[in-house]
């Protein structure tokens, strides 16, 4: 019945005309903070709780004194930083990989959880403790971070005279301890049986795991009945590896690297828009803390699949076990990564003659293009708005291709409108700025936006976006509120390293490819991260809004962001390999991935729908990813479509979208089945009918064929290929295809050929 009556409302309003006028510009409340032409809220002004514990106290980062970094959320090590739980002043489990740990009074635990827990919803690694690095009589009131790069974290424990420093990180077989005052060190293992003990090394198994401790040279562990004790020679370094195995040989070849101690980690990027390549050096700086002949300045590290996948330095014949599959690892202070980058488009371009003026009005003509409480929204929050905002630029473009310019300039004026009442520095919407946490919060909030700092790489990429289309029918607007702008994406994915304001990327954890959604990292199990694809919007708009304002620096973290995003996604979201997911986990898509693992589930519904839906919306110009390929869109489709008893009705319009990216006949043959569906909030029928017809006409992405620009794509059909191009600057340009098509683009245009 809801159908009818919203189906016959567009009917009754489908020959409406309507004008949308610009919105009175705004006047400063006071205390607000001036940025370009809008405004901040003022802070105190705010009418919600920001960066809470758990029973909606404030927090603040839980640092040392010594501390001088920007403060971070959203890290798999959070739990470390935010104490989010009263009871627990140390850490949650912390999923480094393939190393887990987790702070504690007497110091850090540590396992290395090689197989995983399988069930039917979720697989597993959970830690499981097997070591405890402590320092004599150690019982620290708390453990604080006191430094950290792109993806080590140093904590440190201290009681009295006496403190323990730990730097743990990603890819790393080693934890690296120092530690002030008379205390020695002392390893309490679970019941082990040790496999070697001469000197300084020692080497032991916990039920099953393998691992070694290096002392300094000279100085040797006591075996006791709780474990290992040593003085460490008077000197203040040891570490802590789990080996891959037993061999006398692997454990040489690890004290070799054992004293290269990891001080920091950085990665920087390089896109080459001549030859569509990005490369990724991953950066180690250590620090050689012996001097003896043998012994490597340089640190063993281990590379995730999405990365190795990629790398052309050598590998070693050492491998881990991980959720995100087989580690694989190497030596040395740095490795790359070079990927292609297939492209992105603002909109599909328009092919055939397949009408979309009906399906354009009928969300032009709507009493309210912002509406409160309609359907599945429960208010026009930051998440909900944003959704509504990337809505209505998808339908503005396709207004301009079907020729409907007072459609289009509305849609436009509405996005302007939407953008700066939120930029005007007063509620109900506004953004405000938190100094404690370093972050720009909306109001109102939702899903943990504010008390726990959740999902902003979600809800700003919407905004990215619709500014970005903005863009494209009004420069001067774009240029003028830039800074606004630029101050979502700094919140969501700063990448400048001296910008005090902001950290260096809060969401996207650069070594494992892909963001981290929740801001305290507050559960056993670690971080998590739903909605991929939304992650992979942000990515989509940074690369947009760079390039149609001609800022290179973020049109370049755009494509970087994406590239590992899209990588990652099709790794650990969607298996497409069948490499990843354990042996009776059969499904051929997550919902959630975690530091433990991976679930079969969402944070709403246990619909399979919901499940496997979350990872696809919303559709937009830089979706085209999603057909990378086509065998796996095929293969999830059809398990989508057998456990939904042969019949979509939840989200059909985003799943024949997903279709339509590797068979797009068939995804017209389901659509003109059954037209009469609503579709989800953040899409609509002109979207929904605009992207499956135009990819029937087009065919499937190719991306065996690159160009010199990143708005680009390229579809096959029948083995005839159609090449598109958006250029995004202010003048003519020649783009090149590397199979040597060439496309002349004049300046704003969209062609194909």
């Amino acid at each position: 019945m809801r159908k009818l009556l919203v189906s016959c409302l567009f009917l009754s309003l489908s020959s409406c005309g309507r004008t949308i006028e610009p919105r009175t510009p705004a006047t400063a409340p006071s205390g607000a903070e001036a940025v370009g032409p809008g405004f901040l809220a003022p802070p105190e002004s705010a009418s919600m709780l920001v960066a809470t514990d758990a029973k909606g106290k404030p927090i603040s980062p839980k640092v040392t004194s010594s501390f001088s970094q920007v403060p971070v959320s959203n890290k798999w090590w959070s739990s470390l930083i935010w104490q989010f739980h009263g009871d627990n002043p140390y850490s949650l489990e912390l999923y480094a990989h393939p190393l887990v740990f987790k702070a504690n009074a007497a110091g850090l635990g540590l396992s290395y959880p090689s197989s995983p827990m399988v069930l039917p919803r979720e697989y597993m690694h959970r830690y499981s403790e097997d070591v405890v690095v402590s320092l004599d009589g150690l019982r620290s009131p708390d453990a604080r971070v006191a430094s950290y790069s792109d993806w080590t974290v140093t904590a440190e424990w201290r009681a009295g005279a006496s403190a323990l420093r730990a730097t743990i990180g990603h890819g790393f077989p080693f934890a690296y301890f120092e530690r002030e005052g008379s205390a020695p060190a002392l390893v309490l293992a679970n019941p082990s049986t040790v496999l070697s003990n001469k000197g300084p090394v020692v080497a032991f198994t916990v039920s099953g795991r393998h691992y070694a401790l290096f002392a300094p040279g000279g100085a040797s562990w006591e075996r006791t009945d709780r474990g290992f004790r040593s003085d460490l020679g008077g000197k203040k370094y040891f570490s802590v590896a789990a080996l891959p195995n037993t061999s006398g040989e692997t454990l040489d070849e690890f004290r070799r690297h054992a004293y290269a101690f990891v001080r920091d980690t950085s990665v920087r990027f390089t896109y080459d828009a001549a030859n569509a390549s990005l490369d990724s050096t991953f950066e180690l700086r250590s620090e050689a803390m012996e001097s003896q002949e043998g012994l490597s300045s340089e640190p063993l590290i281990a590379l995730y699949r999405h990365q190795w996948l990629h790398s052309s330095d050598q590998l070693l014949s050492y491998e881990y076990s991980s959720p995100r599959g087989v580690m694989k690892t190497r030596v040395g202070n740095s490795f790359r990564t070079r990927t292609k980058f297939s492209g992105i488009l603002p909109v599909l371009p328009k092919q055939g003659d397949v009408s979309l003026r009906y399906d354009v009005r009928a969300v032009f003509d709507q009493p309210d293009l912002f509406p409160v409480g309609l359907g599945e929204r429960p208010d026009r929050d930051a998440y909900w708005e944003g959704k509504n905002l990337g809505k209505l630029a998808n339908v503005a473009q396709i207004a301009a291709q079907e020729g409907m310019a007072d459609v289009r300039d509305g849609l436009v004026q509405a996005l302007k409108n939407e953008i700066e009442d939120w930029f005007d520095g007063r509620e109900p919407r506004a953004f405000r700025y938190e100094r404690r946490w370093a972050s720009l919060v909306g109001s109102p909030p939702s899903y943990g936006s504010a008390r726990e700092l959740n999902d902003h790489h979600f809800h700003y990429g919407y905004f990215v976006f619709a500014a970005a289309i903005v863009a494209r029918f009004d420069p001067a607007w774009a240029q003028r509120w830039k800074p606004c702008i630029d101050l979502l994406i700094g919140d969501a994915a700063n990448s400048k390293r001296d910008n005090p304001r902001f950290p260096f990327l809060r969401h996207m954890d650069v070594y494992a490819g892909h963001s981290w959604a929740n801001g305290p990292a507050q559960f056993a199990d670690g971080n998590n991260e739903e909605s991929v694809s939304e992650d992979i919007n942000l990515s989509s708009a940074l690369v947009l809004w760079g390039a149609l304002t001609g800022d290179k620096s973020v049109r370049d973290l755009g494509i970087f962001l994406y590239q590992n995003q899209v990588i990652a996604s099709e790794q650990y979201w969607f298996d497409v390999d069948r490499a990843v997911f354990p042996k009776g986990f059969d499904t051929s898509a997550v919902g959630m991935v975690w530091g433990a693992g991976a679930k079969y589930d969402t944070w709403f519904d246990q619909d399979p729908l919901m499940i496997h839906g979350i990872n696809l919306l919303p559709f937009h110009g830089g979706s085209l990813y999603l057909g990378r390929r086509a065998d796996h869109v095929k293969r999830n489709f059809d398990e989508v479509l057998k456990k939904s008893h042969g019949k979509i009705t939840t989200w059909r319009d985003y799943f024949l979208m997903y279709l339509a990216v590797a068979d797009p006949g068939r995804a017209v043959a389901l659509f003109e089945d059954d037209t009469h569906f609503l579709p989800e909030f953040g899409g609509s029928m002109a979207m929904t009918r605009h992207w499956i017809y135009n990819l029937q006409a087009l065919g499937t992405p190719d991306t065996s064929v690159t160009a010199n620009v990143p708005t680009y794509a390229v579809f096959v059909k029948g083995g005839t290929k159609t090449h598109v191009a958006f250029n995004p600057e202010a003048s003519p340009r020649m783009v090149k295809f590397s199979d040597g098509v060439h496309l002349s683009v004049p300046a704003g245009a969209l062609v194909s050929k």
